[in-house]
Parts: C-alpha cells; structure tokens; sequence
C-alpha cells in the first residue's frame, strides 16, 4: 500500500467513524428544544475533532466537501485551498449574490480534549467555538435545500483555510472581479459573540520578527535572545501611538531558545499593531520594523522581519443600513447589544463598497481545558442570522 493510499484509507476510516458518531450525537440532541440547532452542535463537534491546524487543513475541508455532496451541492477547491459552493436561486434578476464566510482552522484543537460533550444546557470541546462558523453554514446550506430558508438571491458559501483575522486576498479580489461573484453583502460567521454589533472596523498589521545572535567562539556570550527580545517588547509598550489611544500594539507571542548551557542565542516576537485610523496605523508598522530593526543592531544580531498579515482599516459608514437592521432584529430577538470595534478579514470588502459584518452565533468561552457553548443562545444566533438574510435578501442593504 503506498503512502497516497494509506492516506486516503486514513480519511475513509475518519469519515466512517464520524458518521456513527453523528448518529450517537443526534440521538442525544434530538431531546433538546431547537431541531434546526441540532444539527449546527452535531457537524460542529464532529468538525471540532479533526486535527488543526494543519497546512491546508486538508481533513476538516475532506468533511466539509462530503457533507456538501450529501446534500446534492457542488464544491470547488482553489489553488490556495479555500473551499467554495454556490446555492442558485430561482430568481435569475438578482445577479449579486449573498457571501457567507468561515474560517476552518483551529489553534484549540486538542487529540483528547476535542471530543466533545454535551448536556441540557451546554457543549463542551476543545476547539467548539471555531467549529461553529463552518457548521452554520452547512446548517444554512441544508434549510436552503430542504425549503426551511427561502432567498431570492444565489448563496456563496466559503470555508477558508486561513484564520479570520488574516485576509485571503487573491482570493477576495477573484470574487470582486467576477462576472457573476461580487457579492450583495458579506457576512463573517463566528463560533461566539453573539449580541456584539460592529460599529467599526480596526486595520491590523501582524509583524514576525525573528533573532540570530552569533554562537561561534567570537561571539559575545554575555548576551542573550531574551535580553534583545525584551528590549524590543518594552520598546513598543511604552510607545502611545495616538492622542486618543485608539491605536495599540500587542506582543501575542514570544520564544526563546537553543541556549544549552549558555545564553539562547535564537528568538522571536510577533507583534499585533491595531488602529481605527489608516495613517497612524501604517505610522506605527513603520515604527515597529523601525524599532526592531535598531534593537537587532544593538544587541549585534541577525534578523528577519515579516509582514504575516494585514487588514485595512474598514469604512463603517456602508454598513449604515445593514447595521440598522441588524439591530432591529436582536431588539426583536431580544438580544443584548454590545456595540464594538471589529477585526475580520471581511472588512477589506467595505473598503470596496461592499457592505460586510461579523456575525456571532453563541454565548460561552473559550477555557483552558475546553470551549463551553450555551446551546439556547445557539438557537437565538440561528434565529438572527436566519431573519438577517431573508431580510437583506428582500430589502436590500445599501
């Protein structure tokens, strides 16, 4: 048996073992209150079990193409791996379509802890939260199917392989040029969140910078990859970037290593700088690099400094209408608004006018031993989005 054999009888065993898991899963939600979330908690913990992250996440895109296939629709993979499938409409006047996006990828995934669990009133998992996204648009896609959500618009649906806070550009712009794919209104469906309303969106840039201090015999060996990494920690965070504080930088990770008896001599630190202004937050990018680039001379060090992602600065003011209707509907609902600044890959279509919103679907949080997901929030998440695109697709958003 060779290796691309074994890897296809690997993926068959998985998705023979999550169908009998589904049907166990079922069994136990069909005792709950809400059908129509049933079905979201059921791929989602099937999902939420499937290792990620994974370079093309490979696994995870193989459960999403068949769930699809079981439903009578056809999917594309493109060149960079993101997963897409068109729903048509009978009405052929709209040509816009309607664009439901969701990331696959998991930093949470855990080979034990991902195997979830579920009570009367709550999910738990490893995991869960990120699974939610990619399982409401499956959801979404089988109500279209079975007649329980009529739109007269096409419906896109794109399972992305890159994270939410980091833009598939090539692929965005693809949509945005086509013939037939620019779409109406954009919406970011995410695992938690629900009641949050995005007045705005912040730009963010996300900077790697990784350390080589020389180790050879010649090499000063009083000094250290942590002393530079610190440097350039406490560098950043003592700078205010704007008068109003609207502009911050964050250190979400650093490393150190290598040192074996003496000093490490490599190191990294990634840097998240956010802003609601565009000109300040290209100021700070500048800085940033700047600052890195004077710690690395300092400490007499090699560096490499990357760019990993980055997110215009969103234009809030296509969203006008949209907003308003969104509110409308969690008044109706009974949802508890909190209005906040938004960081979503989804953003870069306001800069194209095309109004976009983050979409959250449930209450919980994200733990250190699992991810709790209160299932009757679910069903108010899959209410509101349910009402959100019949609505828009009737009345239009701009």
């Amino acid at each position: 048996m060779n290796i691309f054999s074994k890897i296809a009888h690997f993926i068959s065993d998985i998705t023979n073992q999550l169908k009998k898991t589904s049907k166990t899963i079922l069994a136990s939600l069909r005792r709950t209150k809400y059908p129509l979330s049933e079905r979201i908690l059921s791929d989602a913990l099937q999902l939420s079990s499937l290792p990620s992250p994974t370079e093309r996440e490979e696994t995870r895109v193989t459960f999403i193409v068949e769930r699809l296939a079981s439903l009578g629709i056809p999917s594309s993979i493109d060149e960079s791996g993101h997963l897409i499938a068109r729903l048509h409409s009978q009405d052929t006047e709209n040509e816009k379509p309607i664009l439901l996006v969701s990331a696959l990828p998991s930093e949470h995934w855990h080979p034990t802890g991902s195997l979830g669990r579920l009570d009367t009133e709550k999910a738990y998992g490893f995991g869960l939260a990120d699974a939610i996204g990619p399982a409401t648009l499956l959801a979404i896609a089988e109500a279209i199917q079975t007649g329980n959500l009529h739109l007269k618009r096409d419906l896109l649906l794109l399972f992305t392989i890159t994270s939410p806070g980091k833009v598939p550009l090539e692929l965005f712009n693809t949509l945005l040029n086509g013939a037939d794919t620019v779409p109406e209104v954009v919406f970011s469906i995410r695992g938690l969140s629900l009641g949050v309303l995005n007045t705005s969106y912040k730009g963010t840039y996300h900077i790697r910078v990784d350390i080589t201090l020389d180790d050879s015999e010649e090499g000063d060996s009083r000094t250290s990859a942590v002393d530079a990494i610190t440097q350039l920690a406490q560098s950043l965070s003592m700078v205010q970037w704007d008068e109003k504080g609207e502009t911050t930088s964050i250190i979400s990770r650093i490393e150190a290593g290598f040192g074996f008896g003496k000093h490490p001599t490599e190191g990294l630190i990634e840097i998240e700088l956010y802003s609601l202004d565009s000109a300040v937050l290209e100021m700070a990018r500048n800085a940033a690099i700047a600052t890195a680039e004077k710690t690395a001379a300092q400490y007499k060090t090699k560096s490499r400094i990357d760019v990993v992602s980055y997110i215009p600065v969103g234009n809030p003011e296509i969203n006008h209408k949209l907003s308003k209707m969104v509110t409308s509907i969690m008044k109706d609902l009974h949802i508890k608004i909190k209005e906040k600044p938004a960081v979503s890959a989804v953003s870069y279509f306001t800069t194209k006018n095309v109004p976009a919103l983050v979409i959250g679907m449930s209450r919980g949080h994200i733990g250190l031993d699992y991810d709790e997901i209160e299932i009757e929030s679910l069903e108010l998440g899959r209410k509101l989005l349910f009402t959100l695109l019949e609505k828009s697709d009737k009345e239009g958003v701009l």
